[in-house]
């Protein structure tokens, strides 16, 4: 079953899906993303796989036709923004004429991305919440759509700069291999408080070790450890705030003692946590 919640005259458009099986051809109108919002649902996109699980979206553009495979009950989201909208934003943000190109042409990077980790998808979460407790359709205006564009346009102006840094003289290699580093990033994003080590890394890129660190220094401006670390970090911040004792959160990150901990976290924050404390 698939419901045309809204459409207006410049193109923009809500959809929601809900199939207990399905196989077939789908497009990516204007500028499109597909939310799962429970269930599963794998795209075949310019002969690459993408399976896009509960609380994944995928973002495409240009009315690019793809197949889709749905083989349990699942539910989607689909919100599709005008290029005029997305053109007017990059205008009126960026001085990027090679943004916008990128971003309404052939050239956009079809990829899917967990919606915990974008501003879209934390817009695409709060619309299928707002759907799911069956919110009126004034939903639907003007402005959602803007603020929709604007999430997508910052998100995407930064997977940009980042695929921008890699050089493959063929497209479909320079796509392959960022998708490939974007996902050993969010890997560590779910797992940065597990021991992770280079191997599990490699692996989720299909890299060799030195082209993996070297590429993912070069896209991200920091290496697998600093990321690593600097997750680890952030998130230390926040348990002292919340209360917890620095012995224990030293522990939980990872560390082999306060001192190492403290050291390192003055050196990345300014400050020591027993300043912090108080």
């Amino acid at each position: 079953m698939k419901n045309n919640l809204y459409h207006d005259p410049q193109h923009n458009a809500v959809r929601v899906s809900e199939f207990e099986r399905f196989e077939g051809e789908t497009t990516f109108q204007h500028v499109a993303a597909k939310f799962v919002v429970s269930g599963q649902e794998t795209y075949y996109v310019n002969g690459k796989k993408f399976q896009v699980k509960q609380g994944e979206y995928i973002i495409g553009n240009n009315n690019l036709l793809s197949e889709v495979t749905i083989q349990s009950k699942t539910k989607g989201l689909c919100v599709d923004i005008s290029t005029d909208i997305i053109s007017e934003i990059i205008q009126d943000k960026f001085d990027n004429t090679d943004l916008e190109e990128f971003m309404i042409t052939d050239k956009f990077l079809v990829n899917k991305y967990h919606a915990q980790h974008t501003g879209l998808g934390h817009s695409l979460h709060q619309v299928a919440n707002s759907l799911l407790n069956e919110t009126t359709p004034t939903l639907f205006t003007t402005e959602l759509f803007y603020s929709i564009g604007e999430q997508i346009v910052h998100d995407q102006s930064l997977i940009f700069e980042q695929f921008s840094k890699l050089n493959y003289k063929k497209q479909e290699v320079q796509e392959e291999v960022f998708r490939n580093l974007l996902q050993s990033k969010y890997y560590i994003d779910a797992h940065y408080l597990d021991p992770i080590g280079l191997e599990e890394l490699i692996q989720v890129a299909c890299i060799s070790k030195y082209a993996y660190i070297r590429l993912f220094k070069h896209t991200f401006s920091v290496t697998p450890y600093q990321y690593i670390l600097q997750k680890r970090l952030q998130t230390a911040k926040e348990r002292l705030l919340g209360g917890e004792k620095i012995a224990v959160v030293a522990i939980q990150m990872g560390f082999a003692d306060t001192p190492t901990f403290s050291k390192a976290f003055k050196n990345y924050f300014g400050t020591a946590p027993a300043h912090l404390m108080k």
